[in-house]
């Protein structure tokens, strides 16, 4: 470990950095910037930061994990372990050792009802509390209905229910299945949800959450949609957690403290390299509908050394 004023160079030679600041302090995060490798990969490590704050922090595409409080140890050891081998997706990374994963796959509004009480039970059963039940409900909820419904594109990447009234979509199969897995262990309760597209992007998401925390209107579900859903998850879950490989798979991972419910502290987002430059730009409230463009060329794409998951669902 190093201080910043340390390293003399101008540019920061390692490829993997863990910086440190101050509660809020973005300005320390920008002053950054311009001493970070084009292809570096940073995590913002912090004592305590708002969720305005977490996204002021995520901006620039060379920082894609926020670690706070109480996760620095189990956050950076996760993080820095997740880029080093390539080996991005799954829960079991973020749960104790030898914890039990359940597993259930869906395509329809009538699964995800299921899904829904399955889990929700599992959680009393496990002495989870109420408050803490009602924000696993409302993050599996609002994280099955964007699997199933907002995240399908065709093959032109256009969003197969966009122009589906939402009450009409929930009638229709979704084209393909969805999984959710969730386990119970001594600190909390942990979720995943996966879809077989692969096409959430950061800014995507750092958008919609920034739209929802200052509009000077009330943010409306009809026209945000999945957006707002997005803003919902960060506010309900400790730990919120994307990996994505464009075309084939976004996974949403979310824990929860056991017994109270708590602030967002541990952010990241994992691209997989393949076609990673897709994901440099997707829709934002103000784009919402269109086609995610491609950066002009592979020099502004996310660079990571990581391994796609497979295709076929176990």
């Amino acid at each position: 470990m190093r201080a910043l004023s340390a390293i003399q160079s101008d540019i920061i030679p390692h490829r993997y950095i863990f910086h440190a600041v101050d509660e809020g302090d973005i300005d320390a995060v920008e002053a950054l910037l311009p001493r970070l490798r084009r292809r570096a990969q940073t995590a913002i490590i912090v004592p305590n930061a708002k969720l305005d704050h977490l996204n002021g922090f995520l901006r620039d595409r060379r920082i894609n994990h926020v670690i706070a409080g109480d996760e620095l140890e189990r956050g950076v050891h996760v993080t820095a372990t997740k880029l080093l081998t390539g080996d991005i997706f799954g829960i079991e990374k973020y749960l104790p050792e030898g914890t039990d994963v359940n597993y259930m796959r869906l395509r329809d509004f009538k699964g995800r009802g299921k899904a829904l009480d399955t889990i929700l039970a599992f959680a009393e059963d496990n002495g989870i509390r109420r408050q803490v039940r009602n924000a696993i409900g409302q993050v599996c909820e609002e994280l099955l209905m964007n699997a199933l419904y907002d995240a399908p594109v065709d093959e032109e990447g256009r969003q197969i229910f966009a122009e589906v009234d939402p009450r009409d979509r929930t009638k229709s199969l979704s084209p393909k299945p969805v999984s959710i897995r969730y386990a119970a262990y001594d600190d909390g309760f942990a979720i995943a949800v996966r879809d077989r597209f692969g096409r959430l992007a950061k800014n995507t998401i750092l958008a919609y959450i920034e739209k929802c925390l200052h509009s000077p209107v009330q943010i409306d579900r009809k026209t945000y949609g999945a957006g707002l859903g997005i803003y919902l998850v960060a506010n309900a879950a400790a730990s919120y957690i994307v990996n994505v490989a464009y075309g084939i798979a976004t996974e949403v991972v979310c824990r929860f403290d056991r017994t109270t419910r708590a602030p967002l502290r541990l952010v990241g987002v994992f691209v997989h390299p393949g076609n990673a430059e897709m994901l440099t730009e997707g829709p934002t409230p103000e784009s919402a509908g269109a086609h995610p463009q491609a950066p002009a060329t592979a020099e502004d794409s996310f660079d990571f050394p990581l391994s796609a998951p497979e295709s076929r669902e176990s």
